[in-house]
């Protein structure tokens, strides 16, 4: 080992590790200071952690969430901004305090560091998502409305960096933005279940010919059971005037759809 990478692994030794693996010490003890073979070996590490991340992510943190928004009974959406949020935020606030926290933390790397962390989640792990499971669709709305709101909150974050300094109105501002945030997310979320309507096609065949018809039907339908029955055999008594059937059907169905209807005349 040469003199220089000796007294680089000793001094490694002698300092307190930075984490459960002191890379430091890696370098200048265990490869001996040499880059040709460091370099290597610590990005199949970084990759190894990665690989790590995913797997327990996969394994534990996913399935955890989408209990949690089961159990809750949580849309997407508010899953995305308040399970999911918490737990990709969770390391990046932590740590973000332990760089701005101390006499010798390091400020301007704390607030860099989230808005890294924003680019790299916006940019390449969009990207990679994009090439891994496409195609998929997402709602233009609520989409459009995350990336709104994410720029504007990037943007603030912006221009305190810039300014070097952060007031308490400033701070308190920041948090209520995400609240207004999730209160939106909700509203909006309420807003569409009360308004979605799907259509239901309705064949109808016998002896005389074939009906097909568009039926609407609400998101509160769908509470009640076998709503689609109610609306399909109301439908075809509003439209007994077009077509006859000389027979008379009898269908057993929830409690307050309970009838004998004749189709027909």
């Amino acid at each position: 080992m040469a003199p220089a990478a000796a007294a680089a692994c000793a001094a490694s030794v002698r300092a307190d590790p930075p984490g459960i693996l002191d890379y430091g010490a890696i370098h200048a003890c265990l490869l001996g200071g040499d880059r040709r073979a460091s370099l290597p070996a610590l990005a199949l590490l970084l990759l190894l952690h990665f690989r790590v991340l995913a797997a327990a992510a996969g394994t534990h943190f996913s399935p955890a969430v989408s209990r949690l928004a089961a159990r809750l009974r949580l849309s997407p959406s508010m899953a995305a901004v308040t399970l999911l949020a918490l737990g990709n935020g969770a390391p990046d606030a932590f740590a973000s305090a332990a760089a701005l926290g101390g006499a010798g933390g390091m400020r301007r790397a704390g607030l860099a560091a989230i808005l890294s962390a924003g680019a790299f989640v916006s940019a390449f792990v969009v990207g990679a998502v994009a090439l891994i499971a496409a195609p998929f669709a997402v709602p233009p709305a609520s989409f459009a409305r995350d990336v709104f709101f994410y720029l504007l909150a990037a943007s603030g974050l912006f221009y305190i960096y810039l300014s070097a300094e952060i007031y308490l109105w400033q701070a308190i501002g920041l948090v209520l933005f995400y609240v207004f945030f999730v209160g939106l997310v909700v509203y909006m979320d309420l807003d569409a279940e009360g308004k979605a309507v799907s259509t239901t096609e309705l064949e109808v065949v016998n002896g005389i010919g074939r009906v097909v018809m568009d039926l609407p039907v609400t998101v509160e339908d769908r509470k009640q059971q076998h709503p689609t029955l109610c609306t399909m055999f109301s439908k075809l008594l509003q439209s007994n005037g077009s077509f006859r059937w000389g027979w008379f059907t009898r269908c057993k169905m929830p409690p307050g759809c309970n009838t004998t209807s004749y189709l027909g005349s």
